[in-house]
Order: structure tokens, then sequence, then C-alpha cells
């Protein structure tokens, strides 16, 4: 089964406990200031895989940005817990109308010199870690601190009308990983006969070792993506354990990390390429190398191939290697690295997406609507009926722990209420707040509601 992993979400809730005063202008800029002031920074990463755990976290806020940004604080977190998927803090703020938020997690230890003596946002354009500090030697897994990832949030305005919680200031900020993912899948032909056995291999060649660490795409104007003019690096996966055989539904086998960069260059020369050795089959070894130039996106049938020009932080490349009795070809599919459960690969034609697999409804009678599309339609003559349908509702404290008392309050506070075409290729999934809630200490709570088609499941998750 294939685990799509999943953007963080971060929800900042700025709140200026103590009024802010104007303190004087200066070449006609007014310039607040806040006695106190607290934001409130809730970090979620549910269902994250152990690469995508939480370590440390960084939190560097600007006052006018825009303008002459002036750092107003820099604090890191070393989160105890070693599992780390949500944690909360608050951040003592100033208030001001231009401010801009840089959260940067799982830092590489070899950068914290440097990012605390960070002064302004163009500071960041140009840093890079490096990949042995990260990864292990085949780049498969990460190392102590997790996967570097970042975001930023701007256009921020703390004034007074923020001075207390209930007219808290919320900004919804994503954060990448600072890498991207070449994923390896393997399936063959109907009753064709292959394994994966102690002598295979797969290399990926043509990575790099090092990448910039900030998103070029959170701002304008804001960070590089590298050019990189001959990358040589190889790094190699090589089975280990029993014989495993290859079925005719593809399975994951192992995935890369590899820097976010250009690959641009004539006749392919700076492109991914992913060479297979050894793969055993009932009429000998199969080899294969591809070359990974031409992706199509997920969800689209048929599929429209185009060529890559970058490779781009927080993508999954999934390379599909279909092994007939004569040849092994490819089909090269680029997929979000996002999503909140696993995701089942019936066959690479078949689909299930959902407009939005996350809404907000904090209050009483908030109600939101998600569009869940499928093109399953039980061809290949599969257990599963054909369309969409809407499995169970779960709730969790903020916390994550499942709520499974039915007189909680946190238990039942969600209706769900779909369309009357569970055949239907599309179907409309309505969720309302039932009842507020008794506790403002509950916030962040979230109950999540399972849509599938065939054996394909995702899950919507409704946060208070």
């Amino acid at each position: 089964m294939k685990k799509i992993l999943k953007l963080i979400n971060i929800f900042i809730a700025t709140i200026a406990l103590y009024a802010c005063s104007t303190e004087q202008a200066i070449d006609d800029i007014v310039v607040q200031q806040a006695t106190k002031g607290l934001m409130f920074v809730r970090i979620v990463e549910d269902g994250a895989e152990v690469d995508d755990y939480i370590h440390t976290a960084r939190f560097i806020v600007f006052n006018n940005a825009s303008s002459f940004p002036s750092i107003d604080i820099n604090e890191f977190v070393t989160l105890d817990r070693k599992d780390a998927q949500t944690f909360e803090i608050y951040l003592k703020v100033r208030c001001n109308p231009d401010k801009m938020l840089i959260v940067i997690l799982n830092e590489p230890e070899s950068l914290t010199g440097f990012l605390e003596s960070v002064t302004s946002p163009s500071d960041l354009n140009t840093v890079k870690f490096q990949m042995a500090e990260v990864f292990n030697n085949n780049h498969t897994a990460t190392r102590s601190r997790g996967i570097p990832m970042t975001g930023m949030a701007h256009n921020i305005s703390i004034t007074e009308s923020h001075a207390s919680e209930i007219n808290a200031f919320m900004q919804y900020v994503t954060v990448k990983r600072a890498v991207a993912r070449v994923e390896v899948w393997l399936k063959t032909e109907p009753y064709f006969q292959a394994s994966v056995t102690s002598d295979t291999q797969i290399t990926l060649l043509h990575s790099h070792n090092e990448g910039y660490l900030m998103d070029p795409e959170t701002a304008p104007a804001f960070g590089n993506i590298q050019t990189v003019n001959q990358p040589d690096e190889s790094v190699v996966w090589k089975h280990t354990g029993n014989d495993v055989r290859i079925e005719n539904i593809a399975k994951l086998f192992c995935a890369f990390y590899t820097p976010e960069r250009t690959c641009s260059a004539e006749n392919d020369a700076d492109k991914l390429v992913l060479k297979i050795d050894k793969i055993q089959t009932a009429d000998g070894e199969r080899n294969a190398v591809a070359t990974l130039a031409l992706f199509a996106e997920r969800d689209i049938w048929p599929p429209i191939y185009q060529e890559i020009r970058e490779i781009k932080r927080n993508n999954v490349y999934t390379t599909i290697g279909n092994i007939h009795k004569q040849k092994v070809d490819f089909q090269l599919v680029i997929t979000p690295w996002k999503g909140i459960r696993e995701d089942v690969v019936i066959d690479p034609q078949y689909y299930l997406r959902v407009s939005s697999d996350y809404l907000v409804l904090p209050d009483r009678w908030n109600t939101g609507r998600i569009v869940v599309e499928t093109n399953y339609d039980q061809r290949n003559n599969w257990i599963y009926p054909a369309g969409i349908r809407i499995g169970e509702t779960r709730y969790y404290t903020k916390n994550g722990d499942e709520v499974t008392d039915i007189n909680s309050n946190l238990y039942g506070w969600l209706g769900v209420a779909a369309d009357n075409n569970p055949g239907y290729n599309q179907r409309f999934v309505y969720c309302s707040v039932l009842h507020n809630l008794q506790n403002s200490q509950d916030r962040g709570c979230y109950a999540t509601v399972e849509v599938g088609a065939g054996n394909l499941v995702k899950l919507i998750k409704i946060y208070r």
C-alpha cells in the first residue's frame, strides 16, 4: 500500500493580550509597539511517517517586512517527544501592520548558528543544507533530526483589534519539505512471475548532494532554485532479506530523497536516471534503465506526459516499473506530497480525489462541502462496488487521541451528509458542526470522515 506523505499544516492565532499603542512617527512611518503580545502557533502533522516527525522548530518574525525588515523574535524549540506530529507554542510578538513569519522545522545542526544570527529575510535566500547531514548514505531515510521543512506567512497585520482570544487573528501557513521524493514501484503483467532477490539493486543517478533550505515560492522575489550543471551523485538501494514476489498490482519497493533543482539541460544531461538491476523472472534476469524526463499528473486519465524541467520540493516522482516477458517499461507520475491516509493503488489508471481533505469549522452550524470524484467503475471485476462510498466518522482530541465515549462533548459533534448517488463517479459530502465546545481548551480537536472508491481510501479532516 502506498502512503502519500502529506503536507504539514500550521495554524497561527495571534493574540495581543494588552493594547498596542502608537509610540511615535518616524519619516511618516507609524511604528506600533506592543507591551505584551502573544502569537499562538499550533503545528499539526497527523499520520506522518518516521521521516516526517518534528524534532525542532524555529520561528522567525519580522516587522516592516515589505520595507525595512527588522527582527521581532527568533525562537528555537526542541521537542522532547521523538515522534511528535503536533505541538503548540506561544510566541511573544509586537503589534505591527506589516509582519512576516518564517517557520523552519528540523533544521540541520550545522545551520543553527547562522539561523540564530539572521537579521533580514534576504539572509535566507541562499542558505544550503547538506544531504549527508540530513539523510543516510543512500538517501533513503533521514538521520536523527528529520526532513528540513520551511514555510512563510506575510502581509500579517497585528493591531489593537486582536486584543483578546475571541478576536484572535488566524493565519494558515503551508510548510513544505526541502526535498523531493522518488518512489520506485514494481508490478508484473498478469501470470508472469518475477521477484526481487538479494541480488536486486536500484540506483538513482544524477542526484545531488546539497539543496536550498527555503522554498522559492513562498513569497514574491524570495528564495532561489539551484542549477547544477553536472549532477553526479549516485545512490543505491539493495534488497535484503527473503525474496519478494512482484505482483500484478503495483507495490512500493524503495524511495529516494533528492534536492530541489533545475533539470533543463540539453539531451537530458541533468535529469534523474533510474537503473534497476537483477530482477529475477521465470525467463532469467531483467535489467532496466529509465531517464525520468516525461511525467504525467496523477488523477488525469488518459495520462498526458510532459517534460519536467525542475525537480520540485515536496513533490513525489512515482515510477512504476512494469515487468513483461520481453521487457521492462515505466509509467512516470507526479504526485503531491500530501494526503491524510493510505492511498492504495488498484491500478495506475484509477484515481480517487477530493476537492479538499481539510476543513476548519470552529463553531456551531458551520458547514463545509467537499467534492469527491473517481473513475473507478469495477471494470476489472473487483469485489468493491462501483462509484463512491462514505465510511466512518471518528473523533479525536487536539492531541490526536481517539474519542470513543459517546457521552463526551468531543464525540458526535459533526453531522455528515452526502447526495444520494453512491454509484456515481462524483458525490458531494457536507459536514456541519452540531454543537459548540464546552471548553475553549479543546480547540484543535478534530474529526475524520472516510470516503472510498474501490480499495482507494481517503480521509477528510475537520478541525474545530
